[in-house]
């Protein structure tokens, strides 16, 4: 069902807080529908938690749905930004997957070049550090860091990230653009592929994002396609940030 896998790349929030040059405010909504083999399988929402500091967090919601509801899946993940460094601090998660219950946590120690990773499960606690270089992404970090870019067709990014117990390189390349209708409009569109070597349920023969050709690079579409099939998200709602923040 690679909801989960989908979901991460799905990360696009961007930071709470105006960037120079940018048009991405705290508050922004974004709610995605998600089909697995071309069936509604769950949906996701991207929101923005309010700054801490230098710290904005990057909340992603997701569960399946529908004929899919049967087999539990359920996720809460928050990725902590650093605004000044433009790199993530930590993250945490809370996962159902099946009937397998567990909390993740993620630090980063940026001057020893490690990661350290908690995996929480009834009973049991699993520690384990990892090699990375000073400057990764986790997928929130990388995504909301293209998102901010100056994207245009032939645009070509390289950025090392750590996802899912590994550390690779992420090759982003927008393709083209694309007129795109969804449940929350027309959108006009850059078309960008996303190449990794990841293993495991995070492997994708192929991953498309489709980001709004504005400021905002609001996520519109996302598909990728596993070897148990394809999975895509498709925007239902986007509510711009703002008043919400001010709240």
């Amino acid at each position: 069902m690679q909801i989960r896998a989908l979901l991460v790349l799905a990360v696009l929030a961007p930071a709470a807080g105006t960037l120079a040059g940018s048009t991405i405010t705290p508050g922004e909504q974004i709610d995605l529908d998600v089909d697995y083999l071309h069936v509604k399988a769950g949906s996701a929402r991207i929101s923005l938690g309010k700054a801490e500091g230098a710290v904005w967090p990057v909340i992603l919601q997701g569960r399946t749905e529908g004929l899919s509801g049967m087999l539990d899946i359920r996720e809460h993940l928050v990725s902590y930004w650093d605004s000044q460094a433009r790199l993530p601090r930590g993250s945490d998660s809370n996962s159902i997957e099946i009937g397998d219950r567990h909390s993740d946590r993620a630090s980063y120690d940026r001057p020893a070049g490690k990661v350290h990773v908690q995996v929480h499960r009834p009973g049991k606690l699993l520690e384990k550090s990892f090699d990375v270089p000073p400057d990764v992404q986790d997928m929130a970090g990388a995504l909301l860091y293209v998102r901010l870019q100056r994207l245009a067709p032939g645009t070509h990014l390289e950025l090392p990230l750590f996802a899912n117990g590994q550390s690779v390189t992420l090759s982003v390349d927008v393709v083209g653009k694309d007129r795109l209708q969804t449940p929350a409009g027309t959108w006009d569109t850059l078309r960008i592929r996303l190449q990794t070597a990841l293993k495991g349920s995070f492997q994708s023969r192929q991953t498309t994002i489709w980001l709004s050709d504005d400021d905002r690079h609001v996520p519109v579409k996302i598909s990728a396609d596993f070897a148990v099939g394809s999975v895509v998200a498709t925007l239902r709602a986007y509510k711009a940030g703002g008043e919400v923040a001010r709240r």
